[in-house]
């Protein structure tokens, strides 16, 4: 049930920056509700979906110790021609979306093994350092002790996970002188070699050296051992408290992985784990407030897009039922909000003050539009040094025209889903992973 509500639409109305100019987080509400999350599991970004990438950059970073760039191109990294490797593989190996679901970056790898039979940074993603697997993943790995921030080795817990994993793949001991560290090796030399770089592995490698890189890090095929590891890890084993999580993983294990709404879940793990209390009451106030003037902004872009090129004049939007008490509810909404994040941490609540306090007095309205697209604006002005466009023209004095690419079918307001997500579906994959 979970995975079917994250799938929709309205689940999260906006994705955190950087995925696409659509999903750059129109009201800037993202920054908060990512700092809450992160008080609430530490380690654990949004992004992450599949655990044994965790695998993936621990064997990796023994595979390539004291390996350096190639000085031709001391700006690629020896990590990211492994994660184009192990990528490669997992796409020439499995190939079905279900095996590669959750492989950043195998549509990408698949379209260029399909054009040119090789991987190089040019059909790579365009910002690997932040969606390949060592970008999404790394700072769970550093949380846990397994590699450091240079992504080096740490023991003892990433030795730990090595044996775990040699054990599961019945290699023995892992380490310079076993063959498929040689091997390893070698195709990561091989391909910084190359200039450009590019995935040339050495001669002789076939399809079954393809397939086996494949099988021992593929997402579904962790062994008993190493999915054991991987649990003690995440629930208090690491070199970092985990936060929730051990809450979290509690609940899931009743449920089987499942769960309703990250609403309803929380109520759960307020009963679960009271001492979160103030931060999952502070959650639920901000996720209030957030939902309100979402659905607020949804409704001007729905009407919006409904107008000609007269364009939309906010004041009417005071006629509009749901409009009209949204707009009503929204400062009451905000003093809740600041209240609940001063009592979890003042900090937060100074940054929530300085973001939204244009909301923090009651506003007509008949005001309340332009009072959203003043906010949108400053919102996009304060993204870059030159700023971003924002999501509607000036038609006129109190008039806008929604841009194209940002018009909205009218749909329902919904108080009761969150708009933000708090890490309870990464963990979720992660349980149904090792479970």
């Amino acid at each position: 049930m979970g995975r079917a509500l994250a799938a929709l639409p309205f689940f999260t109305a906006y994705d955190p920056p950087g995925t696409s100019e659509g999903s750059l987080d129109p009201l800037g509400l993202y920054a908060i509700a990512d700092e809450l999350a992160v008080r609430l599991v530490p380690g654990v970004r949004e992004r992450m979906q599949r655990v044994r990438f965790l695998t993936a950059i621990t064997v990796g970073a023994l595979v390539l110790e004291d390996l350096a760039p190639n000085p031709r191109q001391p700006r690629l990294p020896p990590y990211l021609v492994w994660e184009w490797l192990v990528v490669e593989a997992l796409v020439r190996a499995l190939g079905g979306e279900e095996e590669l679901w959750g492989v950043p970056g195998s549509y990408v790898v698949g379209r260029a093994v399909e054009d040119r039979g090789y991987v190089d940074e040019r059909s790579y993603l365009k910002t690997p350092r932040i969606f390949g697997f060592h970008g999404v993943y790394k700072r769970l790995g550093v949380h846990l002790g397994l590699v450091d921030w240079q992504l080096r080795l740490r023991s003892p817990r990433g030795d730990e996970l090595i044996r775990a994993w040699a054990h599961g793949q019945g290699i023995g001991s892992f380490g310079a002188d076993h063959g498929l560290y040689k091997k390893w090796r070698k195709a990561v030399e091989t391909s910084l070699r190359e200039t450009p770089a590019r995935t040339r592995t050495p001669p002789g490698w076939k399809q079954a050296d393809w397939q086996e890189l494949a099988e021992a890090f593929a997402p579904h095929l962790a062994g008993r051992q190493e999915k054991s590891c991987l649990r003690r890890l995440l629930l208090g084993d690491g070199a970092e408290a985990p936060g929730a999580l051990v809450p979290i993983w509690r609940l899931l294990a009743k449920t089987d992985g499942e769960y309703p709404d990250e609403r309803a879940f929380h109520r759960e793990l307020y009963r679960e784990a009271p001492e979160y209390g103030r931060l999952l009451e502070a959650i639920g106030a901000y996720e209030g407030f957030a939902r309100n003037l979402t659905d607020a902004f949804d409704i001007l872009r729905a009407e919006g897009s409904r107008q000609d090129v007269r364009g939309l004049e906010t004041s009417q939007l005071a006629s509009d039922a749901d409009f009209r008490m949204l707009a009503q509810r929204c400062s009451q909404l905000y003093r809740e909000a600041a209240r609940r994040l001063e009592t979890f941490e003042p900090k937060l609540a100074g940054e929530f003050a300085q973001r939204f306090g244009s909301f923090a007095e009651p506003v007509p309205p008949e005001r309340f539009g332009a009072t959203l697209c003043e906010h949108h604006e400053a919102v996009q002005k304060a993204k870059s040094r030159e700023g971003k466009r924002p999501w509607f023209e000036p038609a006129g004095p109190g008039r806008i025209y929604i841009r194209l690419n940002y018009r909205l079918e009218r749909r329902e307001p919904t108080p009761s889903l969150y708009v933000h997500q708090y890490r309870t579906e990464p963990v979720a994959r992660f349980y149904r992973d090792l479970a």
